[in-house]
């Protein structure tokens, strides 16, 4: 490997860890901070009380809790949500 080709792949590892995280739910996309360090404490809040409904609307913001809201999400939506946060961020669960 070149000196280019490996200064190219840090780079590279640098910037897909500093992508944000992609959630998917009926077709629809939603973004969440590369890291679990951005998270507005408000989220953190929310994880740690239980309040998961909280947590996720902290995360998504206000725009992206409307559209979810005005896509008629249910319970069973937010807990997939949920479950895909914990994927995403590399946590056993979401919590109950």
């Amino acid at each position: 490997m070149t000196e280019n080709t490996a200064v190219e792949a840090v780079q590279a590892e640098a910037t897909a860890s500093e992508a944000p995280k992609k959630l998917t739910l009926h077709g629809s996309e939603y973004l969440l901070p590369a890291s679990s360090d951005q998270w507005p404490l408000a989220a953190l809040e929310g994880f740690e009380e239980g309040k998961i409904v909280a947590a996720l609307r902290s995360l998504l913001g206000p725009e992206q809790w409307a559209r979810l809201k005005e896509a008629g999400a249910t319970l069973s939506d937010l807990n997939t949500l949920a479950e895909q946060v914990a994927t995403a961020y590399g946590f056993e669960s979401a919590g109950e």
